[in-house]
């Protein structure tokens, strides 16, 4: 049955109880020697190598929005209000169709469907899978080939 406590009180006993426990933990992580010393070893991580590359370093220009802000006049940006006209000119993400059939391809050669799985969960086509040795996606070291019917 419950006591008829007012709720500051019940906080109060809750955390008076908590506190008196403190100590009682402190104490079994001195016997058991615990305290300060990591018991795991995390694994080293190792900085993954860049991108081999298959990408066209040398266009990278600003994005296309970026150049829009710029030319409006600086005394237009200060008075433009949220039902203002003024509105840039921002190409439009790819189509969501574009993307998945972009997904389905090799990322290797670009070229065939992805029909080969790796133990990791990423994909290529049956035509580089076997000539591959880290996956190009994650860099995993591959040890599972699953052929996708």
């Amino acid at each position: 049955m419950s006591k008829k406590i007012s709720q500051s009180n019940k906080e109060t006993e809750f955390a008076l109880s908590a506190l008196m426990e403190i100590p009682l933990q402190y104490k079994a992580t001195l016997q058991l020697g615990i305290l300060g010393r990591r018991l795991a070893k995390s694994p080293e991580r190792v900085p993954l190598p860049p991108p081999f590359a298959s990408y066209n370093t040398t266009s990278r220009a600003a994005p296309s929005w970026a150049n829009n802000f710029r030319s409006v006049p600086s005394n237009l940006r200060e008075e433009a209000t949220l039902d203002s006209t003024i509105t840039p000119s921002v190409t439009p993400p790819p189509a969501a169709d574009a993307r998945a059939s972009e997904l389905q391809f090799c990322p290797v050669c670009l070229a065939k469907p992805r029909d080969m799985a790796f133990g990791c969960g990423h994909q290529t086509c049956s035509g580089c899978g076997p000539q591959v040795v880290d996956c190009p996606i994650c860099r995993r070291p591959i040890d599972t080939r699953v052929k996708l019917y």
